[in-house]
């Protein structure tokens, strides 16, 4: 038996690219031909939220590689996953989330 793993805490809309080049991420809106500079931390924000599963593991992840409390890294993802949605760069069933 295979068990799937757990889709990632966050998935972007069909129509924004995320490139986390020298650290300094953007993400570009191709409906509205618009980009997003992100800073180094939202970068990473981002890539571990698209690449874990849940809060914990993102923070966790995140915790690795920089040195912030974890309620801080928590309320960072949150706030960039409400920000990325207020924007409408986040898939539909993701605008909820974290």
């Amino acid at each position: 038996m295979t068990v799937n793993p757990a889709p990632p805490l966050l998935r972007l809309a069909d129509h924004a690219v995320f490139d986390p080049t020298d650290e300094a991420g953007v993400i570009l809106d191709t409906r509205k031909d618009v980009y997003l500079a992100l800073n180094a931390t939202a970068t990473l924000m981002l890539g571990a939220a698209l690449r874990f599963g849940t809060v914990e593991e993102v923070v966790a992840h995140l915790g690795e590689l920089v040195e912030a409390p974890s309620g801080t890294l928590e309320a960072g993802v949150t706030t960039l996953a409400h920000q990325l949605a207020q924007h409408g760069l986040l898939a539909p069933a993701e605008e909820g989330r974290p």
